[in-house]
Order: structure tokens, then sequence, then C-alpha cells
């Protein structure tokens, strides 16, 4: 029987269709590791009870998977508005106790940086407090992708995402090495010269030193899965496989 080849990566499963399907698909890839999303259809923490937890956690042992994290990426203005901002602690939350059932695994998301005025500064400062006391009830780290410098750490570390990080004018290994024992997750993700977020190393589009921001990972200490993150990608399939295959490349000649 012909050993099945395993890339030490994950995916992100939201924008491969169901879960179900999605998680097959990774499986027979030989992804690692599968990325949940937190508003997908299916995989929502608040709506998945005892028996759907058991058996995401069945599924995932079986097809050889792990979760790698939980994405929940909630617009940062609901953090700001005080009609949308329980909701979306309690959301994050939701995902914080999920995540520490599956292993501990941070949970990704976009805080807004500090604004200006007295009240919207309050009101950041409890909603940052809320979602710290969650990670720390449930061990898990808070993994953000926002540009604020000012969380506590632990339980808030960094999420490095190339392809914002590229659009921004900046350097994704340079914000690796920033990062340092701070880097709680890592996204394996491009942008191409025509803005768009897609796969690495699309001949004369990409934008990625894809070498340099695995040594930064590396250096960093990083030792979580980076996930290829297909959101907004035309083909995910086709560009998770090439993603796999190239990040796993040996760095040499």
């Amino acid at each position: 029987m012909p050993v099945r080849t395993q890339h030490p990566v994950a995916a992100t499963v939201a924008p491969l269709g169901d879960p179900a399907s999605a998680f097959a698909w990774l499986s027979a890839a030989g992804i690692r590791g599968a990325q949940l999303s937190a508003s997908q259809p299916g995989m929502r923490p608040r709506e998945l009870g005892e028996s759907a937890r058991r058996d995401l956690r069945a599924t995932l042992v079986r097809l050889e998977l792990v979760a790698s994290g939980i994405d929940a990426w909630i617009p940062t203005s609901h953090f700001a508005d005080p009609a949308n901002v329980e909701r979306a602690i309690d959301a994050v939350a939701a995902a914080c106790e999920l995540a520490g059932e599956l292993g501990r695994v941070p949970v990704c998301v976009m805080l807004p940086a500090a604004g200006e005025g007295d009240a919207s500064d309050t009101r950041r400062r409890e909603t940052i407090a809320a979602i710290a006391a969650a990670a720390d009830r449930h061990g898990v780290t808070i993994a953000d992708a926002g540009p604020s410098t000012d969380l506590p750490f632990p339980p808030f570390g960094r999420c490095i995402d190339p392809a914002a990080v590229l659009a921004s004018g900046g350097d994704p290994a340079l914000e690796a090495n920033r990062a340092g024992t701070r880097l709680a997750a890592a996204r394996i993700v491009d942008l191409t010269r025509a803005g768009m977020r897609g796969p690495v190393g699309i001949a004369g589009e990409s934008r990625l030193d894809a070498l340099a921001y695995r040594i930064a990972l590396e250096v960093a200490g990083f030792r979580g899965l980076a996930v290829i993150d297909a959101r907004q990608w035309a083909d995910p399939r086709a560009g998770i496989a090439a993603c796999a295959a190239a990040w796993g490349a040996p760095a040499g000649p």
C-alpha cells in the first residue's frame, strides 16, 4: 500500500464547501490541519451541541486531521458599535470554548485599534477584557490580525496575514520577526500584482517572498501549522494543493 504524503500545513475549510466534503478532501490531499470558520453553516460554535462536537472530533481523528484553529472574522466595527458589541464578544467567547475542546487551538480575530475619544477607548478596553477573560477561561490564545500593538500577551498574540501586510506596504517576514514569541497564527496567502488574494508563487503575479517568510516563522519559533488561506480564491482546491507542495519544498537547490 503506498504511503500517503502529508503536508505539514493547514487550510481553511469554508472556501471548500460543506464541512463534511471539505474534511474529506483535505484528508485525501494530505493536508494535516483544518482551519475552521465560526461563521460557516454547520460549524458555528453556538449551534454545535455536545453530540455535534463529539462527532466533529471523531471525524477529524478518523480522517487523520487536526484542528489548527478557528477563524472568528467579525467586522471590527461591531466591536465598537453598542448595538453589536455584546453579540460580537459572545461569538468570540463561543469560539474560544470550542477551540479549548479541540486542543486549545488559537482563535483568529481582527480587533479594532485604539480610537479617538473617551467613549470608544472605554468600550474597546471593556471588549478586550471580556475577550481575554473568555480566552483565559478556556486556555486558548487570541491571534489578532489587526493593527493593535497594545494587547496584553498572553492571552493575545499575533496573526500574520501576508496578503494584508503586503497590501499595507509591509514585509510579512519582517512582521513575523517583530512578533517573535507573540506569533500565534500564520497564514499562507499571496497578494497578486492586481491586488487580489491568491495562492503563493503565481508566475508573474506573486509578491510574497515565500522562502523568506517561511524562514522568518521558523526563526520566530512558530510551532503551529501555517494556514493556507483560500478565502476569495477562484479555485480553492487547486490553490491549496499548489501551496501545500510549494510550502513543503526544500529550501536549497
